[in-house]
Parts: structure tokens; C-alpha cells; sequence
């Protein structure tokens, strides 16, 4: 079993327990990352780790997992000290503290914008389904969920380590400066996914907010409008879902 350089400092373990608000994660340019998939993740994608903390209980398992010589610091604490920094009911043990990051765009058929999702869930899954079509890079307009929002890390499953987002984005100004096809999800009145589309890439897929769908003014900048229609009795389907079958059908 690999041996821990010691317990943290008091010092350290109240900033880290701040980084559950989203003032202290902008102020100290970290974050937390929680539970065994995004850790492992965020391993895989080398992100730099200030710190991991284990629950005693989990210890043998990740350190031996990290092996000899981590390049990073890894702690194991009681349930006391790790309920500060953990945000679930039940945890998996395991939290790693992360520098912010930017990852540049990549290459790829499809980028992705949504004007505003709200739900730090949401907005998780709709990285992880902008990652899964292989988007070149999701934008998230104003007021959207914050990326680092632990709930946002948790929904994306590892996600957000390996998928460009850019937020806080004028989407009105970018479509107005998209060189191709910027296509707009509409409830209503907008053309089949089983019609021709000719569409010109680069595509843009701008979708809306989760009760409000996409505002006139952003849908009026777009190229083409698509809605989908439902089969069934059903009104609609959440943005999440929504957006994975527009992707799957543009991408």
C-alpha cells in the first residue's frame, strides 16, 4: 500500500470545503471533483489535482489504484472531515480537488449551443451528450449552470475532461457571425428531421432553455428550424433527450 505524505492542514481543508460555492471556485480557480467514474475520468484526461482526499475506509483500494509515486498529494480522512467536501447523500469515498481548465475546440462535424440550461444536472448530461456525437465544442449562454458546479462534474460522467465548453456566451452575436448552417430546435412549426436539409456546414444545433425553449430573438438569427414531432401523447421531451436525437440526427 502506498504510504500518504500526512493528514491536510486545517488551512487546507476549510478552502476545500469553500470550493462547494461557486464565489470560492472562482476565487481559488479550483473545483471538486466526487465519486470513483469522474475521478477516474479526470485521471485519464490528466487533469491537475491539487489534492485527493479518500475516506479511510476506501483507502487500500486508491492507493494502491495510484500507485507508488502519485503526482499528487492523496490524504485519507474520517467521515467527519469528508462530509465537508462531499455533496451526495452517499458518497463513493473519494474527492479530488482540480485546477479550472479550457480545452481548445476539436475537430469534429457539429457544435453544440443551448441559450440556457439551468438544472447543474442538466447541464452535466448535456455535456455528456455533446461529448458522445464528438461535438466540437458545446456553448452555454448566460445564466447557464456553472460548469463547475459539483453537480454539473457529477451529471457529466467525465465528460466535461474530455469535451470544449465555452460559457457565458453572446449566442446572438455568434450566430450572427456563423459562416454555415445554424439549425434551431422549435416546438412548433418548423421543418421534419425526415425532410432534406440541405444544410451548409459548419452546423450549429441551438437549442433553448429547459421550460421556455429557445427566445424569438436567438430562433430569428438561425438558418433552419426544426421540430420534432411526437408520435405519441406526449407534449415534448426534456432538453437532455431532445437534444441527443437532434444531435444524433445532425451529426
Amino acid at each position: 500500500m502506498t504510504e500518504t505524505p500526512g493528514q491536510p492542514t486545517r488551512r487546507q481543508l476549510s478552502d476545500w470545503a469553500r470550493l462547494t460555492l461557486k464565489k470560492y471556485r472562482r476565487e481559488f480557480g479550483e473545483f471538486l471533483i466526487e465519486g470513483d467514474v469522474c475521478v477516474r475520468e479526470a485521471l485519464r484526461a490528466r487533469l491537475h489535482f491539487e489534492a485527493v482526499l479518500v475516506l479511510s475506509g476506501e483507502a487500500d483500494k486508491w492507493l494502491e489504484e495510484f500507485g507508488s509515486c502519485p503526482r499528487f498529494p492523496v490524504y485519507t480522512v474520517n467521515s467527519e472531515t469528508f462530509a465537508r467536501l462531499s455533496t451526495v447523500e452517499s458518497s463513493q469515498g473519494i474527492v479530488a480537488v482540480a485546477r479550472v481548465f479550457q480545452l481548445p475546440p476539436r475537430a469534429g462535424k457539429l457544435t453544440i449551443a443551448c441559450e440556457k440550461v439551468s438544472d447543474p444536472g442538466n447541464c452535466g448530461a448535456l455535456i455528456r451528450v455533446a461529448d458522445f456525437f464528438g461535438a466540437i465544442e458545446l456553448l452555454l449562454g448566460p445564466e447557464s449552470a456553472e460548469v463547475w458546479n459539483p453537480k454539473v462534474v457529477r451529471g457529466s460522467m467525465g465528460s466535461l475532461f474530455h469535451q470544449p465548453v465555452q460559457a457565458d456566451v453572446d449566442l446572438a452575436d455568434f450566430l450572427f457571425n456563423w459562416p454555415g448552417s445554424s439549425v434551431a430546435t422549435v416546438a412548433h412549426h418548423g421543418q421534419s428531421l425526415q425532410g432534406k436539409l440541405n444544410l451548409k456546414p459548419p452546423i450549429v444545433l441551438v437549442l433553448g432553455h429547459e421550460t421556455r425553449g429557445l427566445s424569438d430573438e436567438i430562433a430569428a438569427l438561425c438558418t433552419h428550424h426544426l421540430t420534432l414531432k411526437p408520435q405519441g401523447t406526449a407534449e415534448s421531451l426534456n432538453l437532455v433527450t431532445a437534444a441527443a436525437v437532434f444531435a444524433y440526427a445532425l451529426s
